[in-house]
């Protein structure tokens, strides 16, 4: 298995240079001032919330774009601010199997405060950084069982 990571300056979701300049400047104060922490439990509640949304609308094809969008919006915050990370497998023995393999995802990690895309032989996940390690185990062994 091989381990991928995101670009050079630890951002990955589309941010401009200038953006990301003005961010490495804001992060450390808000460290210091103490207002991380709040800033992530706001934008951990309302990515809960917006899963539960589309939880209740059911498939990708019937939930509408603002429903997913919103997850995928703070989501991409909490990466900004360091607390989740997006990390790329390469599955050498074995390719994903759709249902299969986000049946086993959901029961591994049934918190949902993470997100998931596989084809063929590549996982590419978003995820709290303390579960990159269980992720990393996870697709691991997915890659090393039979069929």
């Amino acid at each position: 298995m091989k381990l991928e990571g995101s670009c050079g300056r630890g951002c990955i979701l589309s941010m401009s240079p200038r953006r990301h300049n003005l961010f490495v400047l804001i992060l450390p104060l808000l460290r210091m001032t103490g207002l991380l922490a709040p800033l992530v439990r706001y934008h951990q509640w309302r990515m809960r919330v917006a899963g539960a949304l589309m939880k209740r609308f059911g498939t990708e094809s019937m939930m509408p774009v603002w429903c997913s969008s919103r997850f995928t919006r703070h989501q991409r915050v909490l990466v900004r601010l360091g607390f989740m990370v997006e990390r790329e497998f390469a599955l050498a023995r074995r390719a994903i199997h759709g249902k299969a393999f986000f049946t086993l995802v959901k029961a591994k990690f049934p918190d949902g405060y993470w997100s998931c895309a596989a084809s063929g032989r590549r996982v590419i996940v978003t995820a709290p950084v303390s579960q990159i390690s269980e992720w990393e185990q996870f697709v691991s062994e997915y890659d090393l069982q039979t069929r």
